[in-house]
């Protein structure tokens, strides 16, 4: 199942969107998660929640997250965090 980060930012207002579509496809879906992050540009707090929000949904054999299209800002971010190894993550090529 691929879920898509959609516009630049995934901030507070967003978050709160993206976690509830994440909710019903993840319980509409059994497979593995992917987020596409090729159109994100900045991530905060609120963004990396929603991000974490995923795992705390899935059993254990659903489990890592794939982050697609991860650019180098957003990965900064990630890493600032210290959550980059919780989630498999693909950067933009």
């Amino acid at each position: 199942m691929v879920l898509t980060v959609v516009g630049d930012s995934l901030t507070s207002p967003h978050a709160a969107e993206f976690r509830d579509r994440a909710d019903q496809a993840i319980l509409a879906s059994a497979g593995l998660v992917e987020v596409d992050c090729s159109q994100l540009e900045f991530i905060d707090s609120s963004g990396v929640g929603a991000f974490l929000h995923l795992i705390r949904l899935l059993p254990e054999h659903r489990r890592p997250v794939r982050l697609t299209g991860v650019g180098k800002k957003v990965l900064a971010n990630l890493e600032l965090m210290c959550v980059h190894r919780i989630f498999e993550v693909e950067p933009r090529k």
